[in-house]
C-alpha cells in the first residue's frame, strides 16, 4: 500500500498548509485520498470476502450461473498465472512455446472474467456493489448522506491512522501519526480486556466474559478518551448539529464499538460507579450506526430498496433495484435460537471457534463438532421474552431452530417479518473454505439442505423485508481481530443482500439480564417512534443502551455497549 500511503501523506501535507509537490489542490488531494483509503480497505478484505461472494447467488438462475462462471474463471486465471511464473525462469524453446500458450489462455480467461464482471455490474448492481465494492467519491458520498447524518471513515495503517469526517456539505480529515496498527491494537486490547476475557491480538476466538458473581475489570477511560481525541475529535467540527453518525472502521477498531469512547477527560476512579455514571460517552452525543464500507451507502440506498420511491436522491438515475415490493401483511417477529447442543455451558466464557474448526472434509459442517458446542442458557430466556412482547410471532426454540426451518419451512414467514432474531453461536470466518455464519440445531446427518450451520452465502439467499435483523450471538460483530479479518463484513453483506435494512450485532456476550433489557428496550423504543424518522433504528438502540446504563449495577460499558447497529440508521 505504498501508493496509498503516499497519496494520504501528500493530501495531509496540502491540508496542513504545506505547498504540494504537484499542482493538485488540497481539495483534490483530499478527495483522492478519500477514495484511495476505500480501495485499501477493500483490498484488505478481498480474499476473505471472495469465499462468501462467490456463493452469494448459487442456483440455476441467471445471476447464479454468472457467479458460478466468475468463480471458475478466477480459479483458471490464477492457475495460468502460476504456470506463467514457472515458464518465465527458463529460456528453453519448449518453455517459450508453453509460456506463449499460457499467456494467450490467460488473456482469454481474464478477458472473459472482465466481461462477466461488466454483465453482473450492469444487470445485477446490488450484487456487484456488495461483493465487489467500488470506492465512492466525496461528491457521491455527500449526495447519499441525509441532512442529519455524518460519516466517519477510519483507516488504520501500519504507520498511522487516517480519519475523514464527511457531511452533505463539509469534509475534514486528519492523521494520527502515533496511532499506527500496533499502537491501535494495544489501545483496543486494553479496553477489550475489561469488556471480554481475551484481547483481540491473540489471533484466536474471542473469549467473552460472563459477569457471573464477579465484578468487571475497571474500564480504562483514559485510553478511551485518548482514542476519541485522536480518532474522532480532529474531524468532529464537521458533525456540528448532526445527531446520527455512520462509521466505517478498519483493523482492531472493528472489534470495539465506538460507543465506548469517552468524550471528556476522566475524573474519579475507573472502578467507581459514580464516576462511570458521570462519564460522557460518544453514544450520548450521537446515535451510532456502522457500515462494512463506504460503498455500502450506495448498495443500501440505491440498489437494495423495496421500491423506487425508497431510493436516495443522490443515486444515479435509472438504476434497477432488483428488490421485491414490500409485502402488505407483516409479522412482528420471526426468531430462531437456543439450539440443541451437548456442550456444557461455560459460565466464564461463551466464545466459539472459527468456522474452519467445525467444518467437515467438504463444504458441509461436521455435525458432531457443532453438537459439541456449549449450550446457550440465556438464548431461551431472551427468545421467550421477545415472544411475550410479540405474541403474534414465529419463534423457533431448541429442536425447532433448524437450518431447514430457516431456509424452507419458515421462509414465507421470514419474508413477512418486521424483525428477525437469531440467538445462538456466531462463528468467525476461518480458512479460505470457511465462511462466517450462525449455528442452529444440528441434524443427525449433514446435507446440503441442512448441516446445522447457516453460512453467510446461505443467509444471502434468504428473502427478507426486515427492518432489523438481530444477531444475538457470540462475537457476530467482530472478525478474528486481525486487520482485514472477515466477520462482520461477510455476515452483514449477506443479510443486506437478503433484504435486511439494518442489523444488530454483538461484540461480546454480557449478562443475560442486561442483554434482555437492552434488546427489549430497543424494540420498545422502535415501536414507539415514527418509522419515517431518518435515524429511527440508531436512536432506538441508543435508547436501549441508556435504559441499561440507568441501572447502577450496569454502569460499566461491558453491559450496555455490546451491540452495534450495522446498516441503515433509520
Amino acid at each position: 500500500m505504498r501508493l496509498t500511503a503516499a497519496v494520504l501523506a501528500a493530501g495531509l501535507l496540502g491540508l496542513a498548509g504545506a505547498a504540494p509537490a504537484s499542482p493538485d489542490t488540497p481539495e483534490t488531494l483530499r478527495a483522492e485520498a478519500f477514495e484511495a483509503a476505500q480501495w485499501a480497505i477493500a483490498s484488505e478484505a478481498a480474499d476473505a470476502l471472495a469465499r462468501v461472494s462467490a456463493r452469494f447467488a448459487q442456483g440455476d438462475d441467471e445471476l447464479g450461473l454468472l457467479a458460478e462462471e466468475r468463480e471458475r474463471l478466477i480459479v483458471e486465471r490464477d492457475r495460468l498465472e502460476r504456470e506463467l511464473e514457472q515458464h518465465y525462469a527458463s529460456a528453453d524453446d519448449a518453455d517459450l512455446q508453453a509460456r506463449t500458450r499460457a499467456r494467450m489462455a490467460w488473456e482469454a480467461a481474464d478477458g472473459r472474467l472482465k466481461a462477466v464482471d461488466n454483465e453482473i455490474e450492469t444487470r445485477f448492481p446490488a450484487w456487484a456493489e456488495l461483493t465487489s465494492p467500488r470506492a465512492l467519491s466525496v461528491r457521491e458520498t455527500q449526495g447519499l448522506l441525509k441532512e442529519d447524518e455524518g460519516l466517519l471513515l477510519v483507516m488504520v495503517n501500519p504507520e498511522a491512522t487516517y480519519v475523514w469526517g464527511v457531511t452533505r456539505d463539509r469534509i475534514a480529515w486528519a492523521r494520527a501519526g502515533d496511532l499506527g496498527s500496533e499502537a491501535m491494537t494495544e489501545a483496543v486490547n486494553t479496553l477489550r480486556a475489561s469488556l471480554t476475557g481475551t484481547p483481540v491480538s491473540r489471533g484466536q476466538e474471542v473469549d467473552p466474559l460472563i459477569f457471573a458473581g464477579r465484578r468487571a475489570a475497571p474500564f480504562d477511560r483514559a485510553v478511551s478518551h485518548r482514542l476519541y481525541s485522536q480518532v474522532v475529535k480532529p474531524v468532529e467540527q464537521v458533525f456540528a448539529g448532526k445527531s446520527t453518525l455512520i462509521t466505517v472502521v478498519t483493523g482492531a477498531l472493528t472489534t470495539l464499538p465506538l460507543a465506548v469512547l469517552s468524550t471528556s477527560a476522566p475524573t474519579g476512579r475507573d472502578d467507581a460507579v459514580d464516576a462511570l455514571d458521570d462519564t460522557e460517552w460518544l453514544m450520548d452525543r450521537y446515535a451510532l450506526a456502522t457500515l462494512p464500507a463506504v460503498s455500502s451507502l450506495k448498495a443500501l440506498r440505491c440498489h437494495l430498496v423495496a421500491t423506487p420511491a425508497d431510493r436516495s436522491p443522490g443515486c444515479p438515475p435509472a438504476v434497477a433495484t432488483g428488490r421485491p415490493e414490500r409485502v402488505a401483511e407483516r409479522l412482528p417477529l420471526v426468531a430462531f435460537g437456543a439450539p440443541v447442543l451437548t456442550g456444557a455451558p461455560d459460565e466464564a466464557g461463551r466464545g466459539s471457534p472459527s468456522a474452519d474448526q467445525v467444518m467437515g472434509t467438504g463444504r458441509l459442517a461436521d455435525v458432531a463438532k457443532l453438537k459439541a458446542l456449549p449450550y446457550l442458557r440465556g438464548s431461551r430466556l431472551e427468545l421467550e421474552t421477545l415472544k411475550s412482547r410479540y405474541p403474534d410471532s414465529v419463534v423457533r426454540i431448541g429442536a425447532e431452530a433448524t437450518e431447514r426451518s430457516v431456509r424452507a419451512l419458515d421462509a414465507p414467514s421470514l419474508e413477512r417479518a418486521r424483525f428477525v432474531v437469531f440467538s445462538t453461536h456466531g462463528l468467525m470466518a476461518g480458512s479460505a473454505a470457511s465462511e462466517p455464519g450462525l449455528v442452529l440445531t444440528p441434524p443427525d446427518e449433514a446435507t446440503e439442505a441442512d448441516d446445522g450451520y447457516l453460512s453467510a452465502s446461505e443467509a444471502a439467499q434468504l428473502k427478507l423485508n426486515a427492518e432489523f435483523v438481530v444477531l444475538s450471538a457470540c462475537n457476530t460483530a467482530a472478525s478474528d481481530g486481525r486487520p482485514g479479518g472477515e466477520g462482520l463484513s461477510g455476515l452483514a453483506r449477506a443479510f443486506f443482500y437478503a433484504g435486511a435494512r439494518s442489523m444488530m450485532v454483538s461484540h461480546w456476550e454480557v449478562s443475560d439480564a442486561a442483554t434482555t433489557k437492552l434488546i427489549t428496550e430497543t424494540f420498545a423504543s422502535l415501536d414507539a417512534r415514527q418509522t419515517t424518522d431518518p435515524g429511527v433504528r440508531a436512536r432506538a438502540l441508543q435508547a436501549g443502551m441508556r435504559a441499561v446504563r440507568a441501572e447502577r449495577r450496569w454502569a460499566h460499558p461491558a453491559y450496555w455497549a455490546a451491540f452495534t447497529l450495522v446498516g441503515e440508521p433509520g
